[in-house]
């Protein structure tokens, strides 16, 4: 077989690092190269933290033994399948399989159509999907292989000559007796064998249990010349690169500056400033720095920072002396589409030849990210919002252009940036990357994907992976459309089924209030009762003629003559969180790189958990089975049902119950560890103990309430006035009524508080109606989650004037209806030459105008519109007055319109 060289081939000295043998290294990331017709993936050696590649492309550059992208497709569209061949018989290939069809619960023979690049496949008009009714013809290639081959980044290999094996650290003897109990405890009814849950339980448990290593990275953040009424893009990238910071966890803290001013004495600037004498000596030396780091992290540089140093690189303006750009092959920045230029848009994430690419932004965007790993300390995604939240530090404040910083002065700005976004992946012992490595390992994704991408789709690749592993056929969405509609009424009207279980509260004041939650609820259910797409509603006349397998309250049954795949993968990563990985991350016995390593476990695991439900009931999700959401909701509603009743029968009492939590009043322990224990053995889920209340108050108003804990946290439902978009003014009030509510102790505490409550709301009215309020307490602050054009927002410019257009169309702002006022808000700033990108704070108030909003720097007191902001105070404390029977139009001396109404008709 031939070997090739690729350290010879100029254009591929990237990917000549070829992968030692015997040597324990993390698989990051694969890829596809689509000159070499090959994927290539990306492994990371702890030991020298570089880099290396491994592709069949190293063996056989013939393409005779190489995998192949491929499609199925059934013997009943065969003839439309032999068609298409017989047209280009030398591009196709077709092969006649077996595999597994769920649905049906039967062996089949497939056909295998095999073709030379994924292209082929799916992805254009002409691709053979597009031709053909196909199975899993929209799998990237890049992840087809890694399923193929078993494979799991954020896993270790060897490569023992051509094979990547598996590599097993040893485990410590007191971690497997953890594994050996939860094997014991573990026994599963419903007449299923325990055997493969078993299997599944250790394979997870030596995967999840391997090392992680501290990752060499880099940070870089870019400054870029500003142009009055001009934003930088990457598409015109007509602006100079003025600054270049970077921050690694090796110690590495540079910042590279262009120098514009001859006398500048380098000897009186800061050791960490390096002055460049024009931008293609800045950017080459960057470049340099860049390939020594395996992993470059970045904020919204998928964005803006890395392509526009791309393009910047490739613009024969960035050399004034012969005009030529500086040659790709010096270029580690890889951009899939170059378009991107033409089009002003950026779609595709920026990736490295030889390293990977995070862009942080995206990573904290992931909700399932924000809420489960975070517990939602951040509401915004600014790198400034998101660095006070966790590293209570933000960045550097100026006023004006970043073009009217002094040399020093910007330099501090663009390194502080570079090194905040580096300390978010460092913070609390890099918990970031490690979450990144374990949810990549459980999820069968590269390190990008997982970083760019949402739950749904992490959980997606797990189970797609395990039907290649197991020749199970991934079927379609219309065949999963006919398992079965829905046969419960949904309350809200978003979804097509009824949800879970809403106990009514009981209206007032309640004190010592125990709040107890089941533990992964639907997770539990979903491995108990055995939930999967192909398990509810089988094909077994047996199954469905037995009404001991039918869901309580809709037309659903459960097949019990086999395990469901999702009710394995999901069940056994919830039992290895629950009774397995909170125990060892507690156990004192155990090394402090261990109890953190599962900690760590432990959270990724939940966040996966924590949004399975979710994903299984959206529509989104290309496994969506209408009858497993269904069944999943309708057996939650069984569930905290029976643990009222339950509680009844001793004698403790439930106030209040949403889903997955039940409030209780003033419960004895004995009390709670019987319903716990009875929860565990009759139900097979767990109940904990999540808060303990001082007091709780219910109004009337549908899951609003607020309470104080035990430790005076004050703890309101929606929490809106904290919303970091409420105007200061509301906001400031919002936490001193708060501190007020933290003074209740006794029901005799409420009558003061109201009083002082009442007072508060009053002089903010009243503060209000007399324009005494800064504009900016007035402001409300409000992200852009996208470019300033993917909004529509754009110059056209003429000889009179410079409009803002919408779509390439000229409108006049007050004929543009529909728009969200920050945007509106961001428009009248675009106009006026502010640089506006994805991540900015608009700053804006709400006005009397026609277009009823002016930026905070636009506008003055005599703008503003009370009667609006009086609007958002009701709404912000309508939460909190209403569980206290106050009302907010009767405080600041204003009746209800209905009042008025009937006063007028009187």
């Amino acid at each position: 077989m031939q070997q090739v060289n690729l350290a010879s081939d100029k254009k591929d000295e990237y990917y000549s690092r070829k992968l030692h043998e015997n040597v324990p290294s993390l698989l990051l990331s694969s890829f596809y190269i689509g000159e070499k017709k090959s994927v290539f993936l990306k492994f990371y050696n702890p030991a020298d933290s570089k880099i290396y590649f491994w592709s069949e492309y190293f063996l056989d550059s013939s393409n005779s033994k190489r995998h192949q992208p491929y499609c199925f497709v059934k013997k009943k569209f065969a003839a439309e399948a032999k068609s298409v061949v017989d047209q280009d018989p030398t591009k196709f290939k077709i092969q006649e399989v077996k595999k597994l069809d769920d649905i049906v619960d039967e062996e089949i023979e497939i056909l295998k159509v095999l073709a030379p690049d994924p292209l082929s496949i799916g992805g254009t008009d002409n691709s053979f999907r597009e031709k053909v009714t196909s199975w899993e013809a929209d799998i990237k290639y890049h992840e087809s292989y890694l399923y193929d081959l078993g494979l799991i980044p954020g896993a270790f290999y060897k490569r023992i000559g051509n094979n990547l094996i598996f590599h097993e650290f040893p485990i410590p003897k007191k971690v497997d007796q953890y594994l050996d109990n939860l094997f014991t405890s573990n026994k599963f009814q419903n007449n299923f064998n325990s055997n493969e849950y078993d299997k599944f339980l250790l394979k997870w448990s030596r995967l999840l249990n391997q090392p992680i290593p501290d990752i060499k990275r880099i940070a870089i953040d870019i400054e870029v010349d500003s142009e009055e009424g001009r934003m930088p893009t990457a598409r015109d990238h007509d602006r100079l690169i003025t600054a270049i910071g970077l921050s690694a966890s090796d110690g590495f803290k540079k910042v590279y500056v262009l120098k514009r001013d001859e006398s500048i004495d380098p000897t009186t600037l800061d050791p960490s400033i390096v002055l460049c004498n024009s931008e293609k000596e800045m950017l080459l030396l960057v470049f340099d720095i860049l390939r020594e780091y395996p992993v470059v992290l970045t904020y919204n540089g998928d964005d803006f920072d890395m392509p526009y140093l791309y393009a910047r690189s490739q613009d024969p303006a960035i050399d004034l002396v012969d005009g030529k750009p500086i040659d790709k092959d010096q270029v580690p920045i890889l951009v899939k589409r170059e378009s991107f230029m033409k089009r002003g848009i950026q779609a595709d994430p920026v990736t490295l030849r030889a390293g990977i690419h995070i862009d942080l932004f995206r990573t904290f965007q992931n909700k399932s990210v924000q809420n489960y790993a975070f517990s939602h300390k951040y509401s915004e995604f600014t790198l400034r919002a998101i660095c006070e939240a966790l590293l209570e530090d933000t960045k550097i404040e100026f006023e004006g252009s970043i073009s009217d910083l002094s040399l020093e002065k910007l330099a501090e700005y663009c390194l502080k940036d570079a090194d905040l976004t580096y300390r978010l992946s460092a913070f609390n012992d890099s918990l970031l990357m490690k979450l990144i490595i374990i949810i990549s390992r459980i999820s069968r994704m590269s390190i990008e994907d997982i970083t760019r991408f949402g739950v749904n789709q992490w959980i997606r690749s797990l189970m797609f992976f395990e039907h290649r592993q197991q020749n199970i056929l991934i079927p379609r969405r219309d065949e999963l459309l006919q398992k079965g509609s829905s046969s419960t009424i949904a309350i809200i009207k978003e979804k097509k089924y009824r949800g879970g279980l809403v106990v009514e509260p009981e209206l007032g004041i309640h004190f010592n209030v125990v709040v107890v939650d089941f533990a992964s609820l639907y997770p539990s259910i979903i491995k108990v009762h055995n939930l999967s797409y192909e398990t509810v509603n089988c094909p077994h006349k047996e199954c469905k003629d037995d009404p001991l397998n039918h869901i309580e309250g809709t037309t659903h049954w459960i097949c019990r003559k086999k395990r469901g795949m999702t009710s394995i993968l999901i069940g056994t990563l919830r039992d290895l969180r629950v009774n397995y990985y909170k125990h060892l991350s507690k156990d004192t016995s155990l090394g402090k790189d261990d109890k953190q390593l599962y900690g760590v476990v432990s959270q990724a695991i939940k966040v996966i958990l924590n949004a399975t439900y979710g994903v299984m009931g959206a529509e989104i999700f290309p496994l969506y089975c209408l009858p497993v959401a269904e069944a999943t909701a309708a057996i939650g509603r069984t569930t905290t049902t029976r643990t009222i009743n339950k509680c009844k029968e001793n004698h403790i009492k439930v106030i209040y119950g949403d889903t997955d939590s039940l409030f209780l009043k003033n419960p004895s322990s004995d009390g709670l560890n019987t319903i716990s224990n009875w929860a565990k053995s009759e139900l097979g889920v767990d109940l904990e103990i999540d808060k303990r209340y001082r007091y709780v108050v219910f109004s009337e108003l549908k899951k609003n309430y607020l309470g104080v804990l035990e430790d005076g946290t004050v703890d309101v439902k929606g929490l809106t006035g904290k919303k970091s978009h409420t105007p200061p003014f509301i906001r400031n009030a919002f936490y001193e009524i708060l501190n007020v509510l933290k003074d209740i102790f006794t029901e005799k505490d409420f009558a003061n508080a109201k009083t002082r409550i009442k007072k508060i709301v009053h002089s903010l009215a009243e503060a209000l109606e007399k324009k005494n309020i800064p504009l900016s307490d007035l402001s409300f602050n409000v992200m852009i989650n996208k470019s300033p054009e993917k909004y529509g927002i754009k110059f056209q410019e003429n000889k009179n004037h410079r409009a803002i257009s919408l779509d390439g169309k000229d409108k006049s702002m007050e004929s543009i209806k529909g728009i969200p006022q920050h945007i509106k808000a961001a428009k009248q700033l675009v106009e006026l030459g502010r640089q506006l990108k994805a991540g900015d704070i608009i700053s804006y108030v709400k006005t009397r105008t026609i277009e009823g909003v002016k930026p905070v720097e636009l506008a003055n007191k005599m703008d503003i519109d009370t009667e609006k902001y009086l609007d958002t105070m009701e709404s912000t404390f309508d939460q909190i007055l209403s569980s206290l029977n106050l009302n907010f139009k009767s405080i600041i001396g204003k009746p209800r319109q209905s009042n008025l109404d009937e006063l007028f008709w009187t």
